[in-house]
């Protein structure tokens, strides 16, 4: 499915979200990794932060999840990591976008077409940062409820959010 968005100078921008390929993966990975390295460095969060996964561990998370590529203008952009928790609960486990692609408000697009494809799914639920308050705000405003928090370390605590559906 392809939707449109507008991107730099009100031009409209095509993006596609597609299951991901194993021919993919590196590149998605190396994505992965820019996109969530600062957190890395800000979080010393060397167990649990996407930035430190193996491409091995990255093409078990593929197969084992639903696992999407992100495509603007037909580039690889970015992905997507939902995991299955019951048929109608998914967990929101990242969305990721290289930073040429970020601030151009297809964070929102891509989480309001999730929530089309998958209209069986009654609650989505996802963690972030609690020092993040842009991520936080991001998921407020797509109605995103805070659910309560888990310190990872002595520089994180993570902030559990969900969202019901009507």
């Amino acid at each position: 499915m392809q939707k449109r968005l507008n991107g730099l100078g009100g031009r409209e921008m095509k993006f596609k979200i597609l299951p991901s390929k194993n021919t993919e993966a590196y590149e998605l990975l190396k994505i992965q990794r820019e996109a969530f390295y600062s957190d890395l460095m800000k979080y010393k969060d060397y167990d649990t932060n996407p930035a430190t996964e193996s491409l091995e561990y990255f093409l078990f998370r593929m197969e084992n999840s639903l696992h999407y590529s992100i495509f603007v203008e037909d580039k690889l952009a970015g992905g997507i990591c939902i995991v299955i928790q019951t048929y109608t609960h998914y967990y929101l486990f990242s969305i990721f976008l290289s930073s040429r692609f970020q601030n151009k408000g297809l964070g929102s697009k891509i989480v309001q077409e999730l929530e089309r494809r998958f209209p069986h799914v009654r609650k989505w639920s996802l963690h972030t940062p609690k020092d993040d308050h842009r991520n936080r705000h991001f998921y407020e405003k797509l109605g995103f409820e805070k659910t309560g928090q888990e310190p990872i370390n002595q520089y994180l605590t993570l902030i559990n959010y969900e969202k019901n559906m009507r």
